[in-house]
C-alpha cells in the first residue's frame, strides 16, 4: 500500500465520528464489576488448598527461625554463657528431690 493511500485512510478515519456504545453499557459494566470477585482470595477452598498456597511462606519462616536459634546458640556458647545442655542440667538438679539417691 502506498503512503498516500495510507494517509488518506487515516485522514478519513480521523474525520469519522466515534462509535457510540450500546444503550445500557455503563450499567452492564457496573453489574459485571460487582459480580466479579476481588481476586483468588475471595474463593474459599479446602484447608489443604489454603496450606498449599501458604506453604512457601511457612517454610521460609520456619527455616529462618531455625537458623536464628542455631546462630544464637553458637553466639551464646562462644560468649561463655550457658550452653544448650546446661539449662537442662540445672532444671533436673532443681527437681531432684531425693538428693541424688534412687
Amino acid at each position: 500500500m502506498k503512503d498516500t493511500k495510507l494517509k488518506q485512510l487515516f485522514a478519513a478515519a480521523r474525520n469519522e465520528a466515534a462509535p457510540l456504545p450500546p444503550p445500557g453499557f455503563a450499567d452492564d459494566v457496573l453489574r459485571a464489576v460487582r459480580r466479579e470477585p476481588a481476586g483468588r482470595t475471595a474463593e474459599t477452598g479446602s484447608l489443604f488448598e489454603q496450606l498449599n498456597v501458604l506453604f512457601p511462606r511457612l517454610a521460609f519462616a520456619a527455616v529462618a527461625v531455625i537458623v536464628l536459634c542455631v546462630a544464637l546458640d553458637f553466639g551464646a556458647t562462644s560468649a561463655g554463657l550457658l550452653e544448650l545442655g546446661d539449662g537442662t542440667a540445672q532444671l533436673s538438679s532443681q527437681f531432684d528431690t531425693n538428693g541424688g539417691e534412687p
